[in-house]
């Protein structure tokens, strides 16, 4: 990773700092919220299990896992056992509750309470609901997360049974996967993204990149996590990288694998009340994504990355002008060639403009 003109640390081997460089993506991002870590730690457990065929499991299908603040007396309470770093073991998982800290290293646990279909009135009765809860299917390959405690929303990850694949189509995938699970609607969409009570006139909340932009870090920090490494906001000589992801090198670093560059195209600009919100034309939506292709390929350049990509967030309420296909932006493509692949991403207001446009399942 630029500048490599690093000096040799005394007493330590570049084959010691190449083995601790390659642990860096297995690390937590410290970036994201408690409860956003929890999932993904409770995720890498279970995918590094099903990547394994399931070793040492039973016949019971189900595992329950709940973020607590103090995982000790809570699980003394109800008689639980310690357990230790389950991502290193292969002691059972399913048939268990977990009591577990943030990054589900530790904690305690105990056989399932109750059958797995009133867990909830079960977590409920016993004044737990308010905590995060993951419940583990393997029969189904679901991961249902409860971010806000047992009566909350949930959503839904599916189990991989192969580790996902370091290439562009991988990245693709992970891409959409965000796109048409977290963002899509404002059902699932995060806060910020639209301007509240008014997703429906199109209305954009104060920073719909940055929100964007962290959710992302966060889902891909997950869909990557042991392998490749997620952050944003890298600021170099020449401007800041949106979100950057990182590979061990061969050299004890961090190498860049691919940058990418989000712009955020809309109808209207931000206000608390639909008639103070002003017109974006074309021209500026024209202009961001121009602007966001030399930036990716200019970061890509200089930061010698495999792969470059932009993309472009779809806000607009009428997304039927295709902006790609200007002469400007066919200009400014053709004059940029390190950019591997732009991608607009459309996002509705609404889940009834959403199935419209032919997005079935909203």
């Amino acid at each position: 990773m630029p500048p490599n003109d690093r000096q040799s640390i005394s007493g330590v081997s570049d084959e010691e700092i190449a083995d601790t460089t390659a642990l860096l993506p297995t690390l937590p991002n410290i970036q994201a919220q408690p409860v956003d870590r929890f999932i993904q730690a409770v995720r890498s457990i279970v995918e590094k299990r099903a990547w394994k065929q399931w070793p040492n499991e039973g016949p019971e299908d189900v595992a329950v896992f709940l973020m607590v603040d103090h995982p000790r007396p809570i699980g003394e309470h109800h008689g639980a056992q310690p357990f230790t770093d389950p991502i290193a073991t292969t002691d059972p998982l399913f048939g268990h509750l977990f009591f577990a800290n943030r990054d589900a290293s530790n904690g305690r646990v105990m056989p399932m309470p109750t059958h797995p279909r009133a867990v909830l009135e079960w977590l409920d009765e016993n004044n737990l609901s308010s905590f995060p809860v993951i419940i583990v299917y393997r029969g189904t390959g679901l991961i249902i997360t409860r971010p806000s405690g047992a009566n909350g929303l949930s959503s839904h990850i599916a189990i991989r049974n192969t580790p996902p694949v370091v290439d562009l189509a991988g990245l693709h995938t992970a891409l959409e996967h965000f796109h048409l699970n977290h963002l899509l609607t404002p059902t699932c969409c995060p806060k910020g993204l639209w301007q509240t009570g008014l997703a429906g006139r199109y209305i954009p909340g104060p920073r719909p990149e940055a929100t964007i932009q962290s959710q992302l870090t966060i889902a891909l920090s997950s869909w990557f996590h042991g392998i490749l490494r997620a952050e944003s906001e890298d600021r170099t000589n020449i401007g800041r990288i949106d979100v950057r992801l990182l590979q061990p090198g061969p050299t004890g670093s961090l190498a860049y694998w691919a940058i990418m560059e989000l712009k955020v195209i809309k109808s209207f600009t931000n206000a608390t009340v639909p008639a103070a919100a002003s017109s974006v034309s074309p021209q500026a939506n024209e202009n961001a994504i121009i602007d966001g292709i030399c930036q990716a390929h200019a970061y890509c350049e200089n930061r010698k990355a495999e792969i470059s990509l932009l993309e472009v967030y779809d806000l607009r309420s009428d997304k039927s002008v295709n902006l790609l296909v200007s002469q400007r932006v066919q200009y400014t493509i053709s004059t940029c060639p390190a950019i591997t692949s732009i991608n607009v991403r459309h996002i509705f207001g609404s889940a009834n403009d959403a199935r419209a446009a032919g997005h079935v399942g909203v």
